[in-house]
């Protein structure tokens, strides 16, 4: 895989990070401040990972705006990468065992790859797991198996830590 950044709410001090020896930003969760910064990084691979649940209810489980419907297909005809990143976005943690683990996974996964289908007509190569976690991978199998080809977790660094270098 190739250097990748990973964006969730996007803030104006971004904007002045040297992202030179990163070829791929990536987008968690569909929000508006990444719409409305969607062409600042001109000279990358741009990926928008989309839960639909949060596309849904208009909001992240932080409670941040997240983008429409109508956005997400405008990304599209725009010439932007979307990808998929679970249907509801929930923390594995939540579950008592691998058992619940696995359940969940499989059906969100199933869910999600229906969204996109669905309402947009195609499911998208990329996936990225929700809070970058596979379940020792147990994600990765199973997005495989409904049709996901590039997956992206861990190797994803948040443009929050090079602020700080």
């Amino acid at each position: 895989m190739s250097n990748i950044v990973t964006i969730h709410e996007m803030e104006e001090t971004f904007l002045s990070v040297d992202l030179s020896s990163y070829d791929t930003i990536t987008y968690d969760d569909g929000l508006v401040s990444q719409l409305e910064h969607r062409h600042k990084f001109p000279n990358h691979r741009s990926i928008f990972f989309i839960s639909p649940a949060f596309i849904q209810r208009g909001v992240n489980d932080l409670g941040q705006e997240c983008m429409t419907l109508e956005h997400v297909k405008m990304l599209i005809d725009e010439g932007f990468e979307i990808g998929g990143h679970s249907y509801s976005h929930a923390k594995l943690g939540q579950f008592k065992n691998l058992v619940e683990i696995s359940t969940y996974i499989i059906h969100d996964t199933k869910q999600c790859a229906k969204w996109f289908e669905t309402n947009l007509g195609f499911l998208p190569k990329s996936f990225a797991f929700p809070y970058n976690d596979d379940c020792k991978g147990v994600y990765k199998a199973v997005a495989k198996k409904y049709g996901f080809k590039e997956l992206f977790g861990l190797e994803r660094k948040p443009i929050e830590t090079l602020l700080r270098n």
